[in-house]
């Protein structure tokens, strides 16, 4: 048979054909008088376990070695190997697509409801924005939002475990941590634009307020944000130095808090 009738046969094309026995993957047959090559059914065979193998993902690379192992001319070891690797790789992309697929499925139902987009999770975004429409003033609004934003920022860079975003629905649950949360804010607002050194009572009042909700901190919650280049530090977050000195004062502490009690 003639190469179209070789690549037709296997539902590929001449071109692909070509490139196979460029890469050495099959021996090209030797030409008859009139100059065509001819082709026998053991080279469809050969092109047909080729392409079983490139469509179950195995490399080009990969395949002579597969086929000499099938054929009883290599160890398994190797194969076995390469093989595991494929399957750890799919499973991987598997998982991704999962993820992907109910961020997707989250953001449908938020839009169509007309809620806005956010990474957080669903009942974290809802107890905050309660807390930011029934906030008392604008600048505890502000900082909610705020706030609120540097959740969403943990959450998209994937540095926010998962004990952090359940632990804020359940302190806004409740009504005791819920004012002491949004009084802890309140003050630390009024801490903007002031002379760190001539507010230091209220830097450690807000922050032993904030240590309060969550004395014993959390593993995994990052000192500098986002874990990409260039990276962010606390300074970058948060511009004014006596707001910074509470966050860097509640970090400390989390910091020191032994790994058993967390």
């Amino acid at each position: 048979m003639r190469i179209s009738q070789l690549a037709e046969a296997a539902e590929t094309t001449p071109r692909t054909v070509r490139h196979y026995h460029r890469l050495g993957l099959m021996d090209e047959p030797p030409r008859l008088p009139n100059g065509y090559r001819e082709y026998r059914l053991d080279d469809l065979i050969r092109l047909m376990r080729i392409r079983w193998l490139a469509d179950a993902g195995v490399p080009l690379g990969s395949v002579e070695t597969v086929l000499s192992v099938s054929a009883g001319r290599e160890d398994k070891s190797d194969v076995v190997e390469d093989l595991t690797a494929l399957i750890a790789g799919i499973e991987a992309e598997q998982a991704k697509l999962a993820a992907r697929h109910s961020r997707l499925v989250v953001m449908l139902e938020r839009a169509e409801s007309g809620t806005e987009l956010s990474a957080l999770p669903a009942d974290l975004a809802e107890a905050l924005d309660s807390a930011i429409d029934n906030a008392t003033d604008s600048g505890l609004a502000a900082s909610l939002r705020r706030e609120r934003d540097m959740l969403e920022l943990l959450a998209i860079s994937g540095r926010a475990p998962d004990e952090l975003l359940s632990s804020y629905v359940s302190m806004l649950a409740d009504d005791a941590r819920r004012s002491t949360y949004l009084a802890a804010i309140s003050e630390w607002t009024r801490l903007e634009g002031r002379d760190p050194a001539s507010v230091e009572a209220e830097i450690d009042h807000v922050a032993q307020n904030l240590i309060s909700l969550y004395p014993d901190g959390f593993e995994g919650v990052p000192e500098d944000l986002p874990d990409n280049r260039p990276a962010m530090t606390l300074e970058d977050i948060i511009e004014d130095p006596a707001q910074r000195e509470v966050v860097a004062r509640v970090q400390r502490r989390w910091a020191a808090v032994p790994h058993e009690n967390r």
